[in-house]
């Protein structure tokens, strides 16, 4: 059964992660906060990606594509976001993640990176990958 965020069914940019494509039995999810509605709603992302990553095949790996994209101060400021989706990752779907690509970084990133670092796992710290070149999904 499909997850189906019941906040996103009613506004669909009211969060930010969807499945972007299946490639070599890795599945690649997309997220774009600047592009969400509600980047400040904690609850309603963290159900959102709980129960979207939920789906994951236990015999599939995942990646994670983190668009920073006009990334700025509000949403900086809506630090429990990311703290909240730093314990969700590590506790319960970094078993099978395989990467995080940080595209589009900015100032802001940098600094929200450094912040959840004591609430990442070393697996997860060890495969962020903060790429400078790729500015579009679509060319990973």
């Amino acid at each position: 059964m499909t997850y189906i965020c019941g906040v996103c069914s009613l506004n669909p940019s009211s969060h930010s992660l969807t499945k972007l494509l299946e490639k070599d039995n890795t599945l690649y999810y997309y997220t774009c906060p600047s592009k969400a509605n509600l980047y400040f709603d904690t609850s309603g992302i963290i159900n959102h990606y709980n129960g979207t990553l939920s789906e994951i095949p236990k015999n599939k790996q995942w990646v994670w594509v983190f668009d920073g994209f006009e990334f700025n101060l509000k949403h900086f400021l809506q630090i429990e976001v990311a703290i909240e989706l730093a314990k969700l990752i590590t506790t319960k779907f970094s078993d099978n993640l395989k990467k995080i690509i940080i595209i589009n970084p900015t100032l802001y990133i940098s600094c929200i990176h450094n912040i959840i670092k004591p609430f990442l796992s070393k697996k997860v710290l060890s495969i962020i990958e903060i790429n400078n070149d790729i500015t579009r999904a679509d060319d990973i």
